[in-house]
């Protein structure tokens, strides 16, 4: 059997290369190559090629895209990771979510789909199945 885990990138979420500290407030996009630590507030899409961490002081209103995404805080919007998604007990998501390996805790607030495909595996949004008549 061949190991799926084979050849695929290590992501570090301890490795930290931004970080959006506690009382701050950044609107609009980010993008960063490394791992992104959330203390404060984001209004607008985050993505990392390696790890996006919220902290349980983080909020997020937007989209997260993501090699692995750690959840402890607050997100309303869409969250896709390449290998992972975990969401902790004290986290709360409101969005869509999509990872090949999906992680929910006992006691979390979470309110939409869960799809448990790599990103790349899914339909576009908006794309309908249509039956012949």
């Amino acid at each position: 059997m061949l190991d799926s885990r084979k050849n695929k990138k290590a992501y570090n979420e301890n490795k930290v290369v931004t970080m959006i500290g506690p009382g701050t407030l950044l609107t609009g996009e980010l993008k960063c190559k490394g791992t992104i630590r959330v203390e404060g507030g984001i209004d607008g899409t985050v993505r990392s090629e390696d790890s996006i961490v919220v902290l349980e002081s983080g909020k997020v209103k937007g989209d997260l895209m993501a090699g692995q995404v750690i959840v402890s805080g607050e997100v309303h919007g869409n969250i896709q990771a390449f290998d992972r998604i975990e969401i902790t007990p004290k986290a709360k998501v409101v969005g869509d979510i999509c990872a090949p390996r999906i992680s929910i805790h006992e006691g979390v607030l979470f309110e939409g789909q869960c799809a448990m495909k790599a990103p790349g595996d899914l339909p576009p949004k908006g794309a309908e199945k249509t039956t012949a008549s």
